[in-house]
Formats: structure tokens, C-alpha cells, sequence
């Protein structure tokens, strides 16, 4: 069989995404997959950064934000001052370590983009945290399908930041569904569910790193699993369905009376 073509669609996010693409790249078998591009939109689609610190502030409040903000600062010199051999950083420099090529892409429905990956000619279009709806004709880009990781149990937890959302509901784990895309968001035929244990952490940002890397390793055991031609598929049940908005300052309240942390 020829190598799988796979191209990726992300979004800018220098703490948790780093995370999983140095673990996918590092357990992508170099030989039966070519990755045509890696291309990254903004932060939660978000054209600015005010929109998307006042988002933020809303959601973390004064002390977190200052935190997250801090953070942000120090990844952000490293990257500047040291060389990528030194410190991988951000998403950029990783997909560059591996021989993939990155771009920031605006609009990902705009025409002249969709023609441009047509011409890549990608058996699977990737959704890793884009913060884009796919219309119709990017979803038919690809020879086989279009794809999206999701941190949450499908339908049920459709939307954003669906980590947050299960430790909020007190699930005694946290699942990884990956599943065809549609016009709608999160919805699709599942092709992969796991759950994963949650061993006692009570940080969102310790959970979301630690999911990351299981996601990672979910995606390449499923890419494999199209080398093979093994491939299940199970229509989401939408009975089960919900959705979950970015949460706000009360639900992190909510979430903090139950003994959790953000950050």
C-alpha cells in the first residue's frame, strides 16, 4: 500500500498542543505516512488578542490569568532565545524538527486555501483543536475523510474545552473520541473511544496535558489502523446528545468549590 497522505488543521496554542504534537511525531512511524502540511489558525478563533484575553480573564479570573499570562511570557523568550536543538518549543519548531511544513492560515474555508490542499492530494484531513467549522467543501477534500480528535465522550460532550465539562460532571474518567467530521460540529460516525483514568489529579492544566498525550498515541494507533484497512465505524448515538459552550468565571467557580484547580 502506498503511504497515507495526512494533512493536519490546528490551532495556535503554545502550552497543551505542544504537547501532543511532540508525542505524535515522535510515534508516527516514518515509513507507510507523509504528512502533506501542518496548518494553524488562531487561538479559539480568536482575530486579536484583546477578544481573546478579555475570554480568558473571564473564564481563569485576575490571579490565573496573571499566571497563565506569565507562563506565556516565558515560553514565548525561550523561543526567542534559544535554539530550536535546545528547546522544541512551540508547534512550529516541532513539526519543522520532523520535516513538516507549517503555514498560519486566516480562514481555512477560503477558497484559495481549499484549492491549495486539494492540490496536496491528503487521504485524511486531521482536525487537532481547530477552532474552525469545516463547511462543505473543505470536508471533501480529502480522498478518504475528514477526521477530529475530541477530549470528550461523543455526542455528549460536543463543544469546547470538554475536559473542564467532565471534571465538572465528576466523571471518574476522561474520554478520547476520534470520529468522521460533518457540517455539524462534533457529531460524525466515532471511529476510536477510550477513556482514561482519572488517577486522583485535581489540575485541569495537569489533566489536559496528560490527555493530550493519550490523544496523541489514539491518533497514531487509528492512522495505522487505516494503513491496515481495519477501520470500525459506530454512528454516534444522538439521543445522548449535549453541548458545551467555552465555560465562564461561574462555572470555574463551580468547578473550584469542588476541590479542583485551573491552573
Amino acid at each position: 500500500m502506498d503511504s497515507l497522505r495526512i494533512h493536519i488543521i490546528t490551532e495556535h496554542d503554545p502550552f497543551y498542543l505542544t504537547v501532543f504534537f511532540r508525542e505524535f511525531f515522535e510515534h508516527l512511524p516514518r515509513d507507510g505516512f507523509v504528512v502533506t502540511g501542518l496548518d494553524i489558525t488562531a487561538t479559539l478563533n480568536q482575530k486579536s488578542p484583546v477578544p481573546l484575553a478579555r475570554k480568558l480573564l473571564d473564564f481563569f479570573g485576575p490571579i490565573d490569568f496573571l499566571r497563565l499570562g506569565v507562563r506565556y511570557a516565558m515560553v514565548s523568550m525561550l523561543n526567542f532565545l534559544l535554539p530550536a536543538q535546545v528547546y522544541p518549543g512551540n508547534i512550529e519548531r516541532i513539526a519543522a524538527h520532523h520535516g513538516v511544513k507549517t503555514r498560519t492560515v486566516p480562514n481555512v474555508n477560503d477558497p484559495a486555501y481549499v484549492e491549495g490542499l486539494q492540490a496536496l492530494q491528503p487521504d485524511l484531513l486531521i482536525s487537532v483543536a481547530a477552532s474552525q467549522i469545516f463547511r462543505s467543501d473543505l470536508l471533501a477534500v480529502p480522498r478518504l475523510e475528514a477526521i477530529n480528535i475530541h477530549t470528550g465522550k461523543l455526542p455528549l460532550y460536543r463543544g469546547m474545552l470538554p475536559v473542564f465539562w467532565q471534571m465538572l460532571d465528576q466523571r471518574p474518567s476522561i474520554a478520547i473520541t476520534i470520529h468522521t467530521m460533518t457540517r455539524e460540529i462534533d457529531l460524525g460516525d466515532i471511529l476510536l473511544e477510550r477513556e482514561v483514568p482519572l488517577g486522583g489529579e485535581r489540575t485541569l492544566d495537569l489533566v489536559i496535558r496528560k490527555m493530550k498525550l493519550h490523544g496523541a498515541r489514539a491518533l497514531v494507533n487509528l492512522l495505522e489502523s487505516y494503513r491496515s484497512g481495519s477501520i470500525q465505524r459506530v454512528p454516534m448515538d444522538r439521543s445522548q446528545e449535549g453541548y458545551r459552550p467555552f465555560p465562564r468565571r461561574a462555572d470555574a467557580a463551580a468547578f473550584r468549590r469542588l476541590g479542583y484547580r485551573l491552573l
